[in-house]
């Protein structure tokens, strides 16, 4: 069978990410990058060999063998050339946030009308971690969750509320919101949720969020996000009636992640029940054979091409509850400098 064909829209860092993924998927492959500017994009398929470089997103809606678009624009490009890609035909892999629930809903539905898949580029999903742990608690009832990656460029897109308006909180509480949708699983409405911002002075840029998040099914969810801890923060602790989970690399695996690669360091989860102290902590190993960027881009590939409805309803069903999460802390921020 012949590679599924990605071209990508961007050349920013996770695009390079992507590519890179790509390269390493054994059922997929990149095709052909486009940017604004034609030599931004010669630039960067320089190392890539095989792969074309185009001027503009609309050249690579036409060019051949992209069975998928693959958008990596600021958040408030994306939902333009979206729609223009389900237009033509292509499947659609987004990476996140996106501008609003709203928004999210419009892609959603061109592409359920078009019949091709649309799937956020939440790589942690991907991981057999991710399904076994959230397995592991039969009653889950409490997500605590803290998301930190060190920013100070200032120069930024996170910094620009005209292409990233919502900063640090669509950036990185999406994970947090994303981790409440795949281990938490409410069963009810939002029924309280408060946050309270921090904004960079110069800018007024949103730089960090922590807030919760109450369920009318009784389950809860705190969390902590920013660009300000001055290291990566990745924790995730998950508190149910018979136990607990707990891990410190929940977004980006430590062993084998796009940015981290410690052979010597398992991937798996913490585990605790009853009267237990630390030394009664247990440790699930959860290895992963393909690392979570790379069976994203397998796993997208071979969903796309099954044509399977009901999985790719699920699959941007996921997307949707996270937007709207994420909407919702964003509209409930207190602000404070």
């Amino acid at each position: 069978m012949a590679m599924f064909g990605f071209g990508a829209v961007g050349t920013g860092f996770i695009a390079g990410v992507i590519a890179d993924a790509l390269g390493k998927s054994r059922n997929a492959r990149l095709v052909a990058v486009s940017s604004r500017k034609l030599e931004t994009a010669k630039d960067f398929v320089v190392l890539r060999q095989g792969v074309a470089a185009v001027q503009g997103w609309e050249a690579l809606l036409n060019f051949e063998g992209v069975d998928a678009v693959y958008v990596a624009t600021p958040t408030s490009a994306k939902e333009e050339i979206v729609l223009a890609a389900i237009a033509a035909g292509k499947h659609v892999l987004v990476e996140k946030p996106f501008l609003d629930r709203h928004s999210a809903a419009r892609m959603i539905r061109a592409a359920e009308a078009k019949g091709v898949l649309f799937m956020d580029a939440t790589h942690f999903v991907h991981h057999p971690r991710t399904a076994i742990a959230a397995a592991k608690l039969a009653r889950p009832q409490t997500l605590h969750t803290a998301m930190y990656i060190p920013h100070t460029d200032k120069d930024n897109i996170r910094f620009d509320l005209d292409l990233e308006p919502t900063g640090a909180i669509g950036n990185l509480a999406w994970y947090s919101m994303r981790a409440v949708v795949e281990y938490l699983r409410p069963k009810g409405r939002i029924t309280k949720v408060k946050t309270v911002a921090g904004r960079d002075s110069g800018t007024g840029a949103v730089i960090r969020g922590t807030g919760v998040v109450g369920f009318e099914s009784g389950e809860v969810s705190t969390f902590d996000a920013g660009f300000t801890a001055g290291t990566v923060v990745q924790d995730l602790q998950l508190l149910g009636t018979d136990g607990v989970i707990a891990m410190d690399d929940f977004m980006l695996d430590s062993t084998n992640s796009a940015l981290f690669q410690n052979a010597d360091v398992k991937t798996g989860y913490w585990y605790r029940t009853g009267v237990a102290s630390r030394k009664d902590t247990v440790f699930v190993e959860t290895p992963g054979a393909t690392p979570a960027h790379v069976a994203m881009m397998e796993n997208f590939a071979e969903l796309a091409r099954s044509g399977d409805a009901g999985r790719m309803a699920a699959c941007a069903a996921a997307s949707l509850k996270t937007q709207e999460l994420v909407d919702a802390i964003w509209d409930s921020v207190e602000e404070r400098v």
